[in-house]
């Protein structure tokens, strides 16, 4: 549609031309009468202002009855067969064949689709008067519309239709069309089905539809009806013809049931010996009705059939169908620019054809000539060195050494190469192209993403800065890890994720990685592809002599040297913009499993599997799971030197959250941590963690506090000169125990810190003491391990508080050598709360193992009851009436009480 440049003023209904656009409308007249009007009424062409009188006027009434995306009408369009054809196999025992077909009123609102043209009803003609041509074969339509032609081929009974269009709801409509008239469809058409009234419809866009969509389709004829129409949509209908009709591919002369597959000269010659009629298989043919609306795009149309090596034929005069609509007034077929011409194409592919185009993406210094000798090795492909090199320095006015040579020698207009040389035919089953991702400049067509194989080949730029300047300065532009991660984006975005393979792989396991991207590309993998003979190649771009002389002495892959070149630190800062780059890229390079490689590690299943998508809070700034890294200089990195603190959320609501940060300020304090953020800080970066994430309940924050990062390694903080680092890990995450069943400890060997060496009320991160204990649990496959003090008597678990009661009195060990928790001495208070008689004091192993009732407590975990311990069993092994009173209260407390997040309350 035009779009004008200003407002447009609106039509005058009571103009000639709006009067003849109505009346055309309302009299149902065929849709190209009615765009020929509707152009009339915007000088030529079918503006907004075109549509909106539309549907003002014709489309809409007082109900908006019509609508105006949904409006159908029926029609019926019978076939009146003249006297004296009776030997017609297509005529009815009466004159008259006539088909009911649904069509649409909306031809200016993408709906055109649904509507019936007059190439159609010449198409339909002529099968009608020349059935011999279409019966007993393999019949496909190419832009099938409102499925008349289909109608017609199955009524002469074609051994197989297929119908196709690229618009679901047209496709939807064609549907409909064939049930109204009885006929069944079919979404997977049975191979030999001989039912003569069995249609099958599929989606075919022509800009998307690969040749192995296709492999399975190998008709007899193929059918097109208008479908000469848009310059952008030619290039994709003559490819989907050249596949159809191009009979040489290896896999249509597969042998069956006898038949001969004689192959010669590179191209197999199909011989049918086990026909019933003895008869070889003709080579398909396709008949196309079309109008000549515009000669450019017809003229279009041709140049392209002829480099595509298709054979055409105009057979308007030899081939004329019987009048059999000559009551329709508006049809007039003696009228050349009512129904247009019929043209028979043929596939004349002598040694060339349409080519799966397989497209290498790259950085500079990649190894990506390597990768394309590589595939340059393989029988049936042909290569291309960076076809769009010339378009590139055209667009962007760059130097280089070769500049004038190369856009004297090249074709420097990009959508020509995309077009004719890129995605011409070819001689190869595949065509491979070296692309560097900077040469994807704008202004090129989108069918170079979106159509062929694409993989990105990348490497790190540790490796390829070091040689980088030898022709052109380096550079982030020139670099181009920015594009190529578009460039991966882009093809995720179509449903095209393409493989990702780095380079380090291809040196150190050039087979296993080869295999493994072939199998992406879906080719067979060749052994020829992991050695070259050495020097020049014919296919070289003319920039080689600059650029490939060290790859000129090479032979296959190389494994990199075992220990690397010195980095220029000159380059340190563009280091630092691409490496982040590369390491995205990196995360998609698919592991292998071949036994060329080592097995790598399989990725584990989180406990959650939401949380493989969460923002983390580090320093001073939220950043995605895998970017949540603190630096090597850090003190929790340099020795264990943080505090901590483990938070709950509950229906908006932080629980006991000063508390906890009372608690992680004195542990700051006690451990003497400088340049501290302030408390207010510290809830701010919470708030915005919880809030992006969008955890407003069921969801543990590990709040950590780091002395910070130091100048220099070493255990001193005096080196600590940057200021403390802050980390918010909120987590999906319920409590970790099962709090309805209970839980089994053991008792460690391991001893819990005494305060003469490093007093647990410090609430730091060097938690060895309590990890060597939860090792010792978890060889005995228990929930956790209970540690005792230098004494002999109960401190805590390696994670929790501990409670025991006996005859109906609570008792917890002192405080003296485990962390004074905050749940502990939650639940402490509702202790008293519940009238209960509550002891702290020193507790032996025995009293444990001969307790009524036990529990833990812990942030993580709530209060969690204790089964077994050591193998005894707890009480009677089942969860205890205190135990459970006290569950119940804390549950609601936690749902009472807490610092509300601000945003959940506002919403």
């Amino acid at each position: 549609m035009a779009t004008a440049a200003v407002e447009e003023q609106e039509l005058d209904p009571s103009l000639p031309a709006c009067v003849n656009l109505i009346s055309a409308i309302l009299a149902m007249e065929p849709s190209d009468l009615v765009i020929s009007h509707a152009r009339a009424c915007g000088g030529g062409s079918i503006t907004e202002s075109v549509q909106k009188f539309i549907w003002d006027h014709c489309l809409s009434t007082p109900d908006d009855s019509f609508g105006k995306r949904d409006t159908r009408v029926c029609k019926r369009i019978s076939y009146i067969f003249p006297d004296g054809c009776s030997e017609l196999q297509s005529k009815q025992h009466s004159r008259a064949l006539v088909f009911t077909l649904q069509c649409s009123l909306n031809m200016l609102e993408g709906d055109t689709g649904c509507s019936i043209w007059p190439s159609s009803l010449f198409l339909s003609e002529l099968i009608l008067s020349h059935p011999k041509l279409f019966s007993n074969k393999s019949c496909f339509e190419i832009g099938s519309g409102v499925g008349l032609v289909g109608l017609c081929l199955a009524h002469v009974k074609a051994s197989k239709v297929i119908l196709s269009d690229g618009d679901l709801s047209t496709l939807a409509n064609m549907k409909f069309n064939l049930e109204l008239n009885h006929l069944n469809i079919e979404t997977d058409m049975p191979q030999g089905s001989e039912n003569p009234i069995m249609v099958k419809c599929m989606h075919l866009p022509w800009e998307s539809t690969s040749e192995s969509q296709l492999q399975d389709i190998v008709p007899d004829v193929v059918l097109g009806a208008d479908v000469i129409y848009d310059p952008v949509c030619l290039p994709h209908l003559v490819r989907v013809l050249a596949i159809l009709l191009n009979r040489t591919k290896s896999d249509s002369c597969k042998p069956e049931n006898g038949d001969a597959c004689d192959e010669s000269v590179g191209r197999c010659k199909v011989v049918y010996n086990g026909r019933a009629d003895g008869k070889s298989k003709e080579a398909p043919v396709a008949y196309i009705a079309y109008v000549i609306r515009n000669i450019e795009t017809f003229d279009y149309f041709l140049s392209l059939a002829k480099q595509a090596n298709l054979d055409i034929m105009d057979l308007s005069d030899s081939l004329k169908p019987l009048n059999l609509l000559r009551y329709m007034q508006s049809y007039n077929q003696t009228h050349q620019q009512s129904h247009g011409s019929i043209r028979s194409i043929r596939s004349e592919m002598v040694g060339s054809e349409i080519v799966e185009v397989i497209h290498s993406w790259s950085a500079p210094r990649s190894l990506s000539t390597s990768t394309m000798y590589s595939f340059a090795q393989r029988d049936d492909i042909e290569v291309l060195d960076e076809p769009l090199y010339a378009n590139f320095l055209r667009v962007t006015g760059l130097d280089r050494p070769y500049r004038k040579e190369l856009l004297s020698k090249m074709e420097s207009d990009g959508n020509k190469v995309v077009n004719d040389i890129i995605f011409g035919p070819g001689r190869m089953k595949y065509r491979y192209c070296k692309h560097i991702a900077k040469q994807r400049v704008p202004g090129l067509t989108n069918d170079l993403m979106k159509k062929g194989k694409h993989f990105i080949l990348i490497r790190n730029p540790l490796d390829i800065l070091p040689s980088f300047d030898k022709v052109v300065a380096p550079s982030f532009f020139e670099l181009g890890l920015a594009e190529l991660v578009c460039i991966y984006n882009e093809l995720r975005e179509l449903g095209k994720s393409p493989p990702v393979i780095d380079a380090a792989d291809l040196q150190q396991h050039p087979e296993a990685t080869l295999r493994g991207l072939c199998d992406d590309l879906e080719i067979p993998f060749q052994p020829t592809m992991l050695s070259w003979e050495e020097g020049p190649k014919s296919i070289d771009g003319l920039w080689a002599p600059w650029w490939y002389e060290s790859i000129h002495k090479s032979t296959c892959f190389n494994q990199a040297k075992r220990y690397p070149q010195t980095f220029p630190f000159s380059l340190y800062d563009l280091l630092e913009q691409s490496l982040p780059l590369y390491n995205m890229l990196r995360r998609h390079v698919k592991k292998k499993q071949s036994s060329l490689l080592s097995p790598p590690l399989p990725l584990p299943d989180l406990p959650v599997p939401t949380n493989e998508k969460i923002l983390v809070w580090v320093g001073d700034e939220i950043v995605p799971r895998d970017s949540a890294k603190v630096s090597v200089f850090d003190s929790v990195v340099q020795g264990g030197d943080s505090v901590w603190e483990g938070l709950r959320v509950y229906n908006g609501k932080i629980f006991k959250l000063e508390e906890h940060l009372d608690r992680m300020f004195d542990s700051a304090k006690a451990l003497a941590f400088e340049n501290v953020p302030t408390r207010d800080e510290i809830k701010d970066a919470i708030f915005r963690t919880l809030i992006r994430n969008g955890m407003f309940d069921n969801s543990h924050i590990r709040l950590s506090l780091t002395r910070g990062k130091k100048v220099t390694s070493g255990m001193s903080p005096a080196f600590n000169l940057y200021g403390c680092t802050l980390i918010v890990l909120a987590e999906w995450k319920p409590p970790v125990y099962d709090n309805t069943r209970g839980i089994v400890l053991v008792t460690a060997s391991t001893r819990r810190n005494s305060p003469n060496s490093l007093d647990s009320k410090i609430h730091h991160n060097n938690l060895l003491n309590n990890i060597l204990a939860k090792i010792e649990g978890n060889n005995a496959k228990v929930d956790d391990a209970i540690m005792l003090d230098k004494d002999g008597y109960v401190s805590e678990t390696n994670a929790t508080n501990i409670f025991i009661v006996k005859k109906g009195r609570v008792s917890t060990p002192h405080a003296d050598y485990c962390l004074p928790g905050i749940t502990r001495a939650t639940i402490m208070d509702l202790v008293v709360k519940e009238d209960l008689i509550l002891e702290e004091r020193r507790i032996s192993l025995s009293e444990v193992h001969t307790a009524d009732e036990m529990w833990t407590s812990g942030t993580m975990g709530e209060l969690s009851p204790v089964v077994k311990v050591d193998g005894r069993r707890i009480g009677d092994g089942e969860i205890g009436p205190v135990t459970k009173r006290l569950q119940d209260a804390y549950k609601n407390l936690t749902q009472q009480s807490g610092v509300p997040i601000p945003t959940y309350l506002a919403n």
